[in-house]
């Protein structure tokens, strides 16, 4: 089971509210292995794989789908489209599609897969698993990337979880104040910070920063497939910050953000679980130490109004040290939301 949580250090006067609620809730691919995921004509570098036979069949927009423009220079002629509604209840595939001068199109109007309150992204048992080195175009509420790992690359792909965390953001977006700072912490992929700036509320320019420790993901947010938005949905200039470093060294340095987001590790490993807090992550998804830093950065140094939304699971509070930060965070003034409670696959 999978929490969404929103965490916020209240303002002074500010009634800390309830300290919990809860919503209901065919060929080849192209692979990123031999060559970039930035896929253009004008580009040196194209991606591997046949490209479309002069029967190919014929492409066309679903235009209530509201997929996102690339430049025209974006062209990948064979990838899958997966596409999530805005409640994450139905996730929609197209096995076979394009991106022809950098507007994404399918081969008919009715999905190849369709599956109902969707556990995983790739439906193994729907026949369908893309790899993270092969490209996909993902889709969730008018926020949209084209994905490939490119070689060398180790940070995450986007996951069920990425998706989750977004739904979470819908509802802690719309009850903030203006936000001109966000930063999204371990970004992978980049779609949760792309999708928080997007919709982030307010006026004038708002900064977004998108920090992973793996240089190869900063190298990502600056492609063409990324297609870094140069303005939120109602028109706020979006200043782009790409930091390949330790998040944690990061915002020891500076924590004056109004939104911290994180789909950070949240499986606790044997020895957290049984009481002692490990000091480096053993992997993509198992250690918590991210977890706990981020929650006591909140309660303890984050400025007055900062929200803090964060993935956890009913595996991450089997840590004592995760139990030990919230009862701290609540001591020292914060408010716990939970904004989305889901089952998830074991990953």
């Amino acid at each position: 089971m999978a929490c969404m949580g929103l965490f916020s250090r209240q303002r002074r006067g500010e009634s800390p509210g309830p300290q919990k609620t809860r919503s209901s809730l065919g060929p080849k691919r192209p692979s990123a292995a031999a060559s970039p995921p930035s896929v253009s004509v004008t580009s040196p570098s194209t991606v591997s794989g046949s490209s479309l036979a002069a029967s190919s069949p014929t492409y066309e927009a679903v235009g209530e789908c509201d997929f996102v423009s690339f430049p025209k220079s974006v062209q990948v002629p064979n990838l899958p489209v997966v596409y999530f509604n805005d409640e994450v209840e139905q996730q929609l595939i197209w096995e076979y599609s394009q991106v022809k001068d950098g507007q994404v199109q399918v081969t008919s109007t009715t999905p190849d897969i369709r599956v109902k309150n969707p556990v995983v992204m790739s439906n193994a048992s729907q026949g369908f698993v893309v790899q993270p080195y092969e490209l996909r175009y993902l889709h969730y509420r008018k926020v949209g990337l084209v994905f490939a790992r490119p070689a060398g690359g180790r940070f995450m792909q986007p996951s069920i979880d990425t998706i989750l965390v977004c739904r979470g953001l819908v509802d802690a977006l719309r009850d903030m104040k203006p936000v001109q700072r966000l930063i999204d912490v371990g970004s992978g992929s980049g779609f949760i910070g792309k999708f928080a700036g997007h919709y982030a509320q307010g006026t004038g320019s708002v900064e977004v920063t998108l920090v992973d420790i793996d240089p190869v993901a900063s190298t990502y947010y600056q492609s063409r497939t990324f297609n870094a938005e140069a303005a939120t949905a109602t028109g706020r200039k979006i200043q782009w910050k790409f930091c390949a470093e330790d998040a944690v060294a990061l915002l020891e340095k500076d924590c004056d953000f109004d939104l911290i987001v994180s789909n950070p590790p949240y499986i606790p490993t044997k020895s957290e679980a049984a009481g002692k807090l490990s000091p480096h992550s053993g992997g993509f998804w198992e250690g918590v130490g991210l977890v706990v830093f981020l929650l006591d950065l909140l309660a303890q140094r984050a400025k007055p109004g900062t929200k803090l939304v964060l993935m956890v699971s009913s595996l991450t509070l089997k840590a004592p040290a995760v139990l030990e930060a919230l009862e701290r965070t609540v001591k020292n003034g914060c408010a716990l939301k939970v904004l989305l409670e889901r089952a998830i696959a074991w990953k």
